[in-house]
């Protein structure tokens, strides 16, 4: 039932968000402008929808997995939400400063890591805790960087909720909760969108990856499966570094979709090869890991 309701409620919420936040929008990036200036104005509120569809989902359902997913995830939730605030108050590109955002990030990631200590009783605290934080850190904003076309970081997590929701019982519900959410939320953020999901989705959903990977007990499997996030995320991270050591470019623009934009290749292809590429990960995913559960 539960399923249902979140479904239900992100097709009809996301448009009613769209007409109640108005001119509520982030700009567009000045690199950017000549590829996406036309989405100017698109209402950047779809985090609101999102959060509470799958809260409505977890709440009707009484799963008690959902409701750790909810209370865990919504502190990423919550930064994301206020970077857009930020956004639209300065009306700017650029919402926290990147190391007032990162230690918040750090923070909440403390937070969830101290939770999910109980799961991992077996490694030591100073193994334990760098590695939890850098990992959800990293996956959250592996998440956020990867949300830049429209529909992509909707579609490249579905096939990540299909393959927990089929190999870990106990996620079943949490999983296919936030699968439909995206699925109605992707009628209005496909290309082009209506709406876009904001950091506040984007965090959110970020979150609900990494914390995948923890209550399954298999974070290999989560991690392949959304190897694509990954890569936007490393392809950002190089691009950083080479510019700051030899002063070049590795890429037109990073992430990784932003240089295929720039090379030519149009925004639906980009998303569906990335789409694909990710359905391939899980089902590879599966094969290798969801023998030995």
């Amino acid at each position: 039932m539960g399923i249902i309701v979140s479904f239900v409620f992100s097709l009809l919420l996301t448009p009613a968000v769209v007409k109640a936040a108005g001119s509520f929008n982030s700009p567009i990036k000045d690199e950017l402008q000549g590829k996406h200036g036309f989405k100017k104005g698109t209402c950047s509120l779809g985090s609101v929808a999102i959060i509470i569809s799958y809260a409505a989902g977890a709440f009707i359902s009484g799963d008690r997995q959902s409701l750790d997913y909810l209370f865990l995830a919504f502190p990423f939730f919550l930064i994301g939400f206020a970077d857009d605030m930020l956004k639209f108050r300065r009306y700017s590109a650029d919402g926290f400063k990147s190391i007032t955002k990162l230690i918040l990030q750090l923070a909440a990631s403390v937070f969830a890591a101290f939770i999910l200590r109980q799961n991992y009783s077996a490694i030591p605290d100073f193994v334990y805790y760098p590695l939890a934080v850098l990992f959800i850190t990293a996956t959250v904003n592996a998440l956020n960087i990867t949300d830049g076309l429209d529909g992509l970081a909707a579609k490249v997590t579905l096939p990540m909720l299909i393959l927990s929701a089929a190999a870990f019982p106990s996620l079943r519900t949490s999983s296919m909760i936030l699968f439909a959410v995206l699925a109605a939320y992707l009628v209005y953020n496909s290309c082009r969108a209506s709406i876009f999901m904001g950091d506040g989705g984007s965090h959110f959903i970020g979150a609900f990856i990494a914390l995948t990977a923890f209550f399954s007990r298999h974070p290999a499997a989560v991690v392949l499966s959304s190897a694509v996030i990954y890569l936007e995320l490393l392809s950002s991270f190089i691009q950083i570094i080479v510019i700051r050591v030899f002063s070049r470019k590795v890429f037109l623009i990073a992430p990784f979709h932003h240089h295929l934009e720039m090379k030519g290749v149009g925004e639906e292809k980009i998303v569906d090869t990335f789409f694909s590429i990710s359905v391939f990960t899980s089902l590879l995913s599966a094969i290798l890991f969801v023998r030995v559960l």
